[in-house]
């Protein structure tokens, strides 16, 4: 069962035809062994390069060699792309197709390092993706980072004129989601990586994909139609699994957390293997859905742990759902380009560029913080050296909640005259048109319905769908005395009686009223999945938005969400719920 439908026909017009398109082209072999710094004038060049892995896949990746009239030493960058992408063919000249593919922020540092800076840059298609066959293993760090270290062999035989510290290849990277999680999960395997910028990606795929035991389907599926039906069997087993069931294999839960750099930080792993040893900078966004705050918060605390340098800048995007959130410079991917930090901006390439050029070369670099919390929208920001959790307690007043889906398309379809919802469903099948009439005029009982909810939904138009995407409960916390920032992980401490007792789902996340008056909006467009009953304690989704002197702040807590359609969600039983607590909400004001 596939939700939203609509939504995942526009990902896969989008991304089937990228995908063919990047398959097509052809690729030198070369054989050059020159021994590496060896002071040789290089002139700017690219060419496309292929490797037989270790499993006898096909390893492709495109070499950009810089204008180099003195044969100085340079640094290498290693650039990838995001799931369902292919690398970036041709820099300088792109085509229209070129553009898509490396429109975003780790494109537009990768182009200035070769071109600007003069630097060595590879771009390679990960595995199963572009010209890079076998089956996606999502970052399996025995496949896919065997394949990045052979490309580093390639790179330190190859590149006559690669720097060198000792015997150490001086070696940084770039990439947005699956371009960064390569980052983060090889640089751990292989310590050759002295710098890394990982964009919008994960620490714990588990929860990432399966946050408290709640598989985020529309995530899901969007990962489904992007693979190309070239997921290792496992995988595709698993989606299958959360879209019907709601549960997936513990088996593979535990393996997903193995592709995860917080296994390697928890010291952990049965290989031995530990955490990277590059200095890192991340930049992730609030209203990312899929890889959110708490995701880069956890990477950053983690290499700074280890006494890595680390930086986190948090911003707006990062992956967008097209018809459920406003996308960004590309349709599925959005990052700010400017990040507002107390008193100073930067550019975002310039930040990734020099926080590279700076690691890599000896150059001093900018001065930055710890930690930022940018609202471009603004033109603010504040800046720190931790993450706040909490800090202002609120008392969450006694509420009641209906848990399901199918209680909300009701509700919605109640609301309009009968003959509008007959003519918006008029393509559903007889039985179901005739059950939900009797649903509507009181003579079936609404759970009739179950078996007809995804053909209903997915007939509403747009206009109705965003009214069922917003319906939640509102239980305010408290109101602003004073300007400022949420910025930061609010924590939840709920008692939750009543329902379906241990089978109990919701869905909470932080809401605002405005002074000015209106509903209240789900900040940062997020929600956290809550399980079961009793005393429930959560760190919630991560924060970063204004808040004005007045503005009403509360807990927003649904019976079902669309980032979470399959068919146990949908129909849990209408037995109503009861919510109470307290909310810890990391605010600050903006002079801090």
């Amino acid at each position: 069962m596939i939700l939203f439908s609509r939504l995942l026909t526009i990902v896969a017009t989008l991304v089937i035809p990228l995908t063919l398109t990047a398959c097509g082209g052809s690729s030198s072999s070369s054989n050059s062994s020159s021994a590496p710094n060896s002071g040789q004038a290089e002139v700017k060049n690219y060419f496309d390069q292929t490797l037989t892995g270790f499993d006898d896949e096909t390893i492709a990746f495109t070499v950009y060699i810089p204008e180099n009239p003195q044969g100085e030493s340079v640094p290498l960058i290693i650039h990838s792309h995001g799931f369902g992408l292919s690398r970036a063919k041709n820099f300088e000249n792109p085509d229209p197709i070129e553009s898509f593919l490396t429109n975003d922020i780790s494109g537009d540092v990768a182009r200035r390092a070769w071109l600007e800076n003069g630097y060595y840059v590879i771009s390679f298609d990960q595995r199963g993706f572009g010209e890079t066959s076998g089956n996606i293993t999502v970052m399996d760090p025995d496949i896919d980072c065997r394949n990045v270290s052979q490309m580093i062999d390639w790179a330190e035989q190859n590149l006559i004129n690669l720097k060198f510290d000792g015997d150490d290849p001086l070696i940084g990277s770039i990439g947005l989601s699956y371009g960064g999680g390569f980052q983060t999960v090889c640089s751990s395997v292989d310590k050759r990586f002295d710098a890394i910028v990982p964009l919008a990606t994960w620490s714990h795929l588990p929860y990432s994909l399966y946050a408290n035991s709640t598989p985020k389907n529309i995530w899901l599926d969007i990962l489904s139609i992007a693979s190309m039906g070239k997921l290792e069997p496992y995988l595709f087993e698993a989606i299958i699994g959360a879209t019907t069931t709601g549960e997936i294999q513990p088996e593979t839960v535990t393996r997903l957390a193995g592709h995860s750099p917080l296994s390697f930080c928890n010291g952990e792993r049965s290989d031995g293997r530990t955490l990277s040893t590059a200095d890192a900078l991340f930049i992730q966004g609030s209203n990312d859905v899929l890889f959110n705050i708490n995701e880069a918060v956890e990477n950053y605390e983690c290499w700074k742990a280890q006494g890595n340098e680390s930086h986190l800048f948090i911003q707006r995007d990062g992956h967008i759902l097209p018809t459920l959130q406003t996308a960004g410079r590309q349709i599925l991917f959005g990052t700010d380009d400017t990040l507002y930090c107390g008193e100073k901006t930067y550019r975002t390439d310039d930040l990734a560029l020099d926080f590279l050029a700076s690691k890599l070369t000896g150059t001093t670099g900018m001065i930055i913080p710890d930690i930022c919390f940018s609202l471009a929208d603004q033109q603010l920001g504040v800046t720190s050296s931790n993450i706040q959790r909490g800090g202002i307690l609120s008392d969450v007043e006694e509420s009641q909640i209906i848990p399901g889906g199918l209680s909300n398309v009701i509700d919605l379809l109640t609301s309009l005259p009968l003959q509008t919802v007959l003519s918006t469903l008029s393509s559903l099948p007889i039985e179901a048109s005739t059950t939900l009439i009797e649903v509507l005029t009181a003579s079936a009982d609404p759970s009739s319905l179950v078996n007809y909810l995804d053909d209903i939904i997915n007939l509403l138009p747009n206009e109705l769908l965003s009214q069922l995407v917003a319906k939640g409960k509102f239980i305010p916390l408290q109101t602003a005395t004073e300007s400022g920032l949420l910025a930061g992980i609010p924590l939840a401490m709920l008692n939750v009686e009543g329902g379906n007792g241990d089978d109990n789902l919701l869905f909470i996340g932080l809401g605002k009223q405005s002074v000015n008056g209106g509903d209240a909006s789900l900040i940062n467009e997020q929600v956290l999945p809550i399980r079961g009953s009793g005393l429930l304690t959560e760190e919630m989704i991560g924060v970063s938005t204004s808040i004005a002197s007045g503005d009403v702040l509360g807990l927003m807590v649904y019976g079902f969400h669309p980032y979470f359609t399959h068919l146990a969600s949908l129909t849990q039983a209408p037995l109503p719920v009861t919510i109470s607590g307290t909310i810890d909400l990391p605010l600050t004001t903006t002079n801090e």
